[in-house]
Parts: structure tokens; sequence; C-alpha cells
């Protein structure tokens, strides 16, 4: 059993960070048994926290270089290896790999990322043989595994309080006839492990293709319980003709105006701006108030971010590992001063007001855009109204899963552009951790 305090922390971290975690194929994860996890790399050790947090019994193989320094050692604990870029000896994965064996030879659960390193672009990084080496060797024992893939999409990775979602894959197949030799049986398990994950995960051409993408997916969840993932999948290989032509028109329409945009796509009110006017004057002063009352450790984290990342991929860690230390003892040092000063009160007016603008961030930022748009160009409200009408008209909503879970940090989506359409894909919020998994199986769809 991995250290319930990276479980506890990283869970910590997930919930401060972002509004909601929803994981797709929720009951294929396994309960009990040798596991092996292989999980696509795309947002830094940030996937690492996600990951932890719904697979309280896995053991991560992590970078050496994660735990050289007191800090790291709060944030990271697995198995360790070195890799090509790390310093290190390289005797260190002789022993990595033995601590490897054993843990699936006793019923445990190892987590590998087979990339090796994370990237944001369009497609996945080379796969390197670790994994499919380590699963050959203890196929090689006789005793039975489960080789589970795992991908990660995110609404945007470095945005305080967006949306991830968690997809659990199809199992490896790990059977073989006894005419394949042990070289043959390695290749194929590379070439079965590389179709499972690529199954999890979305690959594309080019980097402009993958934000044109990105973008529809975006507009495609808004106002409805679509996933982002499952409407990437669907424009994985093209973008019906009809929906590139009408996206290609309002882009050249919006390049002429002075927008706002929320995730890279300008919103509108669906309905009367008065109605948003009001909400807004709701949401405003409790977000508002929230972030002044924590303000130093607010400051810290975006200057962490900007000062310390050196790609896009490692922005929302750099502001994790800066601003939830700095939460921390910022709280402390709070209650500290209202313990020796009887404030009581006062402290827990600062815990709601810190709980009310973190969950209502989210819906502050996309009211304020949407007000903004609104006052400013009106006349393009209907075009944009057309369009997300559009799209949920020729992007197909095939559940590709059977069920899905959420770690949810916010009440349901506020109905902030666009349109009332509603579809029936279901997600819940958990209440009550599934043992083991640490999720609640949402109900299936009929």
């Amino acid at each position: 059993m991995a250290n319930p305090w990276y479980r506890v922390f990283h869970r910590f971290c997930n919930g401060l960070y972002f509004s909601r975690i929803t994981v797709l194929g929720a009951e294929r994860l396994p309960r009990s048994g040798p596991t092996l996890y292989l999980g696509l790399h795309r947002n830094g050790a940030v996937d690492g926290f996600i990951y932890r947090a719904i697979l309280p019994r896995a053991n991560f193989m992590i970078s050496t270089q994660l735990r050289r320094k007191m800090m790291g050692r709060l944030f990271f604990t697995g198995i360790e290896v070195v890799r090509d870029k790390d310093e290190g000896e390289s005797g260190t994965n002789v022993d990595a790999l033995n601590q490897c064996l054993e843990l699936l030879r006793t019923g445990g659960a190892l987590f590998i990322f087979p990339e090796g390193t994370s990237t944001l672009g369009p497609r996945h990084l080379p796969f390197q043989s670790g994994a499919a080496r380590i699963l050959a060797r203890h196929l090689e024992t006789g005793a039975p595994i489960q080789v589970v893939p795992l991908g990660i999409t995110y609404e945007c990775p470095w945005a305080f309080r967006s949306k991830v979602e968690v997809v659990v894959g199809e199992p490896v197949a790990t059977d073989f006839s006894d005419a394949v030799d042990k070289l043959g049986r390695l290749k194929e398990l590379k070439r079965r492990i590389q179709s499972a994950l690529e199954s999890v995960g979305v690959n594309v051409e080019s980097e402009p293709y993958q934000q044109t993408i990105q973008r529809l997916a975006y507009v495609a969840t808004l106002g409805t319980k679509r996933s982002c993932f499952r409407t990437l999948k669907s424009l994985e290989r093209s973008i019906p003709e009809k929906l590139l032509r009408d996206w290609q028109a309002l882009q050249s329409e919006i390049e002429t105006r002075k927008l706002w945009r929320h995730q890279g796509v300008p919103l509108f009110p669906m309905g009367p701006i008065w109605l948003y006017w009001l909400a807004f004057l709701v949401v405003a002063p409790l977000v508002g108030l929230g972030t002044l009352l924590n303000l130093p450790p607010l400051l810290a984290a975006w200057w962490a971010g900007k000062k310390f990342s050196d790609g896009p991929n490692v922005i929302s860690l750099w502001r994790i590992l800066v601003g939830a230390p700095s939460l921390l003892l910022w709280s402390v040092g709070l209650g500290m001063i209202a313990s020796v000063s009887g404030q009581w009160l006062r402290l827990a007016f600062y815990a709601l007001a810190t709980f009310a603008g973190l969950n209502l961030y989210y819906r502050f930022k996309k009211l304020a855009v949407a007000i903004l748009n609104g006052l400013c160009c009106p006349d393009l409200r209907p075009q944009v109204l057309a369009f997300h009408e559009t799209v949920l008209g020729e992007i197909a909503h095939e559940p590709a899963f059977s069920s899905s879970s959420s770690f949810s940090n916010s009440s349901s989506t506020w109905p902030t552009w666009f349109s009332k359409t509603r579809t029936t894909t279901r997600r819940i919020r958990l209440m009550t951790p599934m043992r083991d998994s640490g999720i609640e199986e949402a109900p299936r769809e009929n």
C-alpha cells in the first residue's frame, strides 16, 4: 500500500487547482491482484497527482531527480529510476526493476509512464521499452496480471480551476501461443501497449489542428454534459465539412473584433444579459473576497509559474509546488493568530470565504467573459449561438465508455453560454469513496 500521506496531499492539490476530475470507464479499474497501470504523460508531474488520487493501490515508477531535494520528497514518492537525461548511477535501475517485479509478484499495483516524460503536443512521445520488458519478465513466471491503459485530457492544462478527464481503457491482452518466442512476445507486447495507449489518447497531425479541435471540443461541452475526451476523439481523424466551414467563417469574424475568451473561445450570454449581471453581482464579491484574503499564496503560485516553468506542460506543476505549501502555511499562520487572539469567528469567516471563492472562480471567469462580450459585440451573439447548435448537431455524441465518475469541487455547471441543450451522459460527484479504487462508479447508461 502506498504511503497515505501522498494520496491525501495529492487529492488536496488536485482539489485546490482543478474544479473537476472525471473518470471515464471507472468500472475497468481492478480492485485487487497484480496490476500494471500504463499512463499517458501530458502535463508534467501533475499527471501523477491526478492518477494517484484515483489509484490508491498503485506504486509509481518515478524519475530519481524528483526526490533529490526536501521539497521534492514532500510531493513525490515511488520506485526511483534514472532516465537517460537524469544524473545518477545506472545501477539504480537494476534495483528498481527488481522492486517492480517483486511488487507484482506479491499482488501489488505498479504505475509506469511508458513515454518517460511529458508533452502537450499533438501526439504522444515514443514509448520506451521498459514497461513491456517488466511485463514480459512477470509473464515468464506464469502468474496472472491485469494491464490497464490510462489517458488524461485537460480542458486547459495550465489554467487554474479548469477540468480534467481520466480515461480508463480496455485491458491489454497478455496471452500468447506457445509458438511465439521470447523476442516475438516482447515485440508484440510493445505493439499492444502502444495500441492500447493510443486508444485512450488523442493523436493528430499538427499543433494547429490540435488547437482547433480543442476549441471545438470546449464549445461542445458548454451547457451540456458531453465529454471533452470523447468529443476530441470523434474529431481525431477529421472535422465534419459543414462544421469546419462554419468555424472558419466565425473565426474570420472573431478576428476582426476585440473579444474576451475563456479557454480560447469567446463566450456570450444565452439569455437576458441582466440575468447574467445579477449572477455576476452575486458571484464576483465572493470570489474577490476569497482572492483578497489569500493574496500572498496566490501571488506566490503565479510568480512560480512565470519564473520556473520552461514549457506549458509544467506551469501548473510549479504553481502547485509553490502555491499549495504557501496556502497551507498561510492558513496555519492565520489559525495560530486566531487561537492566540480568540478570533475564531474571523477564522471561520476566512475559511468560508476561501471555500466560496475557490468553488465560484471558474463560474466567475465564464460569467465575466460572457457579459463583456455581450456588451461589446451584441451583434455577434446570434452567429455564435447558431454555431454552437452546429457543433452539437455535427459532432456525434457516442458514449465510448459505459460509466464515469468524478471528483468535483463545485455544484452543477452554470449554463453560461450558448444553448439550453442537454445530453443524457451522466456524471456524479464523489460523495463516498468506492472500496480500494478511491472513486464512486456512476450509474451506467441504459
